[in-house]
């Protein structure tokens, strides 16, 4: 795929074609170099698709290199799948902010089909430094809810994401760890899915032990400990499954809680359960200013509005704030040119 630099469209004809390294299917997650050089004030740059479909490893782009580049390098933000952060807050060590203009919150889904790269462009290109918002208006990453943060959603039916896994306060207030090993779907009904989870005692978290709960039509809910279907009653259940949603849900009423895991340790390499900095009363991921749950109408995708279980970018747009510089930022694609999930193709300009 091509790296395009545009001006306003009245002068797309004079763009010009770079190819970046890393940007195609088959190149490596992560990758360095990049054209560089300070963007143009109001210049467009569309690159992709970029390999972020390892479900365990971000990839980091600087929009100034035009380029994936390592963690340890200056970048602005990173993508995992359909995920978008920035490099402050709880995921980066830089100061980069961002904030959602919600510009196509309200759009129906029939518009959102209707969307594409070049009937958009013009909104995109309108955005400039007279719309910036208040200074105190951008937020670096924090956790959010995403009930269905278990689930790979891209083309076909969802499979388990088995690289996710939750730090998690128990409805009696003890600790547990616990990822979605696998899910099984008959049609488009969910029908089994199966846990993995290690219990804490003390400060030590124990073995693994497995069990597979095959949710009918209504919520079921488990307790952690024991690997058990229960009938709900007070604090004896910590997760929920509910099956119509595709959802995961936390007993908040005996305050357990969760926080996610970190892929560099992994589930098995992971030593406590109860080191989180906090606990969030729903099942977590890590999230600012650009939404990573499809449930978001401010994200940049919605999923399955056209019945064909594959994610439809909204052409939201996210302003990236890197000290006394402020990009806009659009997720374009998820697809490879091969249909693979876990490839996005973003546009950025810098306003300011």
């Amino acid at each position: 795929m091509f790296l395009h630099l545009l001006s306003r469209p009245a002068l797309l004809a004079t763009a010009s074609l770079l190819c970046l390294a890393g940007c195609g299917e088959s190149e490596a997650p992560t990758g360095t170099g990049g054209i560089g050089g300070a963007l143009a004030l109001n210049q467009i740059v569309t690159t992709g698709p970029l390999n972020a479909s390892a479900l365990d490893t971000l990839v980091y782009v600087s929009f100034e290199q035009r380029a994936l580049v390592p963690r340890t390098a200056q970048w602005d933000i990173a993508l995992r799948r359909y995920e978008v952060r920035v490099n402050g807050g709880v995921t980066g060590t830089g100061d980069v902010t961002g904030f959602n203009l919600q510009n196509n919150r309200t759009a129906t889904n029939a518009q959102v089909l209707a969307f594409t790269n070049l009937n958009t462009l013009a909104a995109f290109d309108a955005v400039r430094e007279a719309q910036l918002p208040a200074d105190t208006l951008f937020a670096a990453d924090r956790l959010i809810a995403n009930a269905n943060a278990f689930l790979n959603l891209g083309a076909g039916i969802p499979t388990a994401n088995g690289a996710a896994f939750w730090k998690v306060r128990t409805a009696t207030g003890g600790f547990a760890l616990v990822r979605v090993a696998s899910i099984v779907f008959v049609g488009r009904a969910l029908t089994a899915v199966t846990f993995e989870a290690r219990t804490q005692t003390g400060t030590a978290l124990g073995a693994t032990r497995t069990f597979t709960i095959t949710p009918g039509t209504t919520p079921v809910s488990i307790n952690l400990t024991s690997g058990q279907a229960v009938t709900p009653a007070l604090c004896n259940w910590d997760v929920q499954v509910v099956p119509s949603l595709y959802e995961i849900t936390l007993n908040t009423a005996c305050s357990a809680g969760t926080y996610p895991g970190e892929p560099a340790r992994g589930f098995a390499g992971t030593t406590s359960a109860g080191d989180a900095p906090s606990y969030a009363p729903f099942l977590s991921v890590l999230t600012g200013p650009v939404p990573s749950s499809i449930e978001d109408p401010n994200g940049p995708f919605r999923y399955d509005i056209n019945g064909d279980q594959r994610l439809s970018p909204t052409f939201n747009t996210y302003l990236i704030r890197n000290g006394t510089r402020t990009y806009k930022l659009q997720v374009i694609g998820y697809y490879g040119t091969s249909g693979a999930g876990g490839f996005p193709t973003i546009r950025y300009a810098r306003i300011r």
